[in-house]
């Protein structure tokens, strides 16, 4: 069994909610976990699965927040991956869709389906950039392409680099700059991120301090 689990992307100045990210969950030995295997899950079924989760975001957030929505490279350049996307944006009236991506496509891999993905409004953003996703020839290349870029500052911690967290924030920052890119920080656990997450302009600031991913109707209780 699968749902999404979302959590609160706000902006770090004013508190204000700005948009939620759908987590895809699965149901084992009485427990939530993350998938292992995201290509397992047909997509129109995930798709199917956010479907009622944005409804009933968009029931009690008029101002439509932002909904940002995870796909690997290969989803991002599958076919049938974006025909269920742009159905989706055609069923939910208002909706600001920017995809995630977890992976960097190649330069000619995005210049194939970018044009689709801007015609029906959606945006790009790449994910986990400094770790994942770090400085490289196919990021380089990507970049004027991108709307967004997103820190993930708990990587670091987890792959105990923390000593490099403030040099590479800096650097991606400047380059956020440098690309005229919004900037999201992610990873936010504590108040002093959330003093980074101002200081470095983060458009919009996602962690822990906020919220962990739950279950949307949770979130109302």
């Amino acid at each position: 069994m699968y749902r999404f689990f979302v959590q609160p992307q706000v902006n770090a100045m004013t508190q204000k909610l700005m948009g939620y990210e759908p987590l895809l969950r699965s149901y084992c030995h009485d427990y939530w976990e993350t998938p292992t295997n995201f290509d397992s899950i047909p997509m129109d079924q995930q798709v199917s699965l956010s479907y009622q989760e944005i409804v009933n975001i968009f029931r009690d957030h008029r101002d439509n927040p932002t909904i940002s929505f995870n796909l690997n490279r290969k989803q991002f350049t599958d076919k049938l991956t974006i025909g269920n996307l742009i159905h989706l944006t055609k069923s939910v009236k208002g909706l600001n869709l920017v995809v995630e991506l977890t992976e960097a496509p190649r330069l000619e891999e995005l210049q194939k389906y970018v044009a689709i993905y801007r015609a029906f409004g959606i945006k790009l953003s790449l994910d986990d950039v400094g770790t994942d996703n770090p400085w490289g020839q196919r990021t380089q290349e990507i970049m004027p392409f991108m709307d967004t870029i997103k820190f993930a500052m708990q990587n670091f911690r987890l792959q105990h680099r923390q000593d490099e967290l403030m040099e590479s924030l800096k650097t991606w920052r400047k380059i956020a700059d440098l690309y005229q890119l919004d900037f999201v920080l992610e990873g936010i656990e504590d108040k002093q991120d959330e003093l980074l997450a101002q200081e470095y302009n983060a458009k919009m600031a996602q962690g822990y301090y906020y919220s962990k991913p739950i279950p949307y109707t949770e979130e109302l209780a």
